[in-house]
């Protein structure tokens, strides 16, 4: 089996997936025989927190690195096993194996080019990827509410997404990075409030008090794909994790406002509780 020792620290973002997938795609080694450890400092020299949306742009981007390193490496041993030339090794991607240019029928696996390096250790290879500046995703989100004027009630009916987020290594984890991005910021701007009283004593302690979204107030989001490669990392990926939260709350917030400009409302503080809804009609009516 192949380990993918990174610095990343994922809390489900998905690293352990995309990151097997980058390492097959650069070795041949199939995704299911290839772990990715993460968080073990007795393992792992150095490394942080996902944040920022960096992790695939940086812990993403080593891995590419590192995968093509040793791949140069073990194109080394393969020739002395094949008594080739190294200039003449390849690697076939669909089957894992090095064999000499013209000659797939004779090949080396991973598994013995790692014994030839070494019988009890196998290959290892480490190395660290350091962007030289960052890669600007940008996007844009449109939300549809509607608005009952007699109780104040936001109802969320439509989002549209278009993220860009660069090279996508995982469809299904991109869209799941948005998805829940902008079920938080949509939250942000209908519900999620941490009150206190008069005194500064905390109100809201426990989820009874504290409203918090779930798929019920939501509508089917829809995600358009936009791919724009960035040239400051080889994956050409930029980051995914925050643009939902980013776009979702101004644009929900603005559709609350632009539904209530006919009766004279202007401006609503977050979240537009149904409180506050129905008291800014009320003012603005008076």
């Amino acid at each position: 089996r192949a380990v993918v020792y990174t610095g990343t620290s994922p809390h489900g973002q998905g690293h352990v997936t995309s990151w097997a997938m980058i390492a097959s795609s650069e070795t041949g080694i199939d995704i299911a025989d290839i772990d990715v450890v993460w968080g073990d400092t007795d393992l792992v020299p150095s490394g942080g927190g996902t944040m920022g949306s960096r992790s695939l742009q940086q812990g993403g981007a080593a891995v590419q690195k590192v995968s093509i390193e040793l791949v140069d490496e073990a194109r080394k041993l393969a020739a002395q096993l094949l008594e080739a030339n190294e200039s003449d090794i390849v690697l076939d991607k669909s089957t894992g194996a090095f064999h000499v240019a013209g000659t797939p029928s004779i090949s080396k696996s991973w598994s013995d080019v790692a014994k030839a390096a070494d019988a009890k250790s196998g290959m290892t290879h480490d190395g660290i990827f350091v962007a030289n500046s960052a890669t600007f995703p940008f996007g844009a989100h449109i939300a549809i509410v509607e608005v009952d004027t007699e109780t104040g009630q936001v109802k969320h009916r439509r989002h549209i997404a278009c993220d860009d987020a660069g090279k996508v290594v995982n469809p299904l984890i991109l869209d799941g990075q948005i998805h829940g991005g902008i079920a938080q910021g949509t939250a942000q701007a209908l519900l999620e409030e941490f009150r206190y009283d008069s005194d500064g004593n905390p109100l809201t302690t426990n989820f009874a008090d504290y409203t918090f979204i779930s798929a019920v107030e939501l509508p089917s989001i829809e995600v358009v794909h936009m791919e724009t490669p960035t040239f400051v990392n080889p994956l050409g990926a930029k980051g995914i994790g925050e643009s939902g939260t980013i776009g979702s709350t101004p644009a929900v917030q603005s559709a609350v406002i632009d539904a209530l400009l006919h009766l004279g409302v202007r401006h609503i503080d977050m979240p537009t509780t149904p409180e506050r809804v129905w008291s800014a009609i009320a003012n603005a009516s008076a």
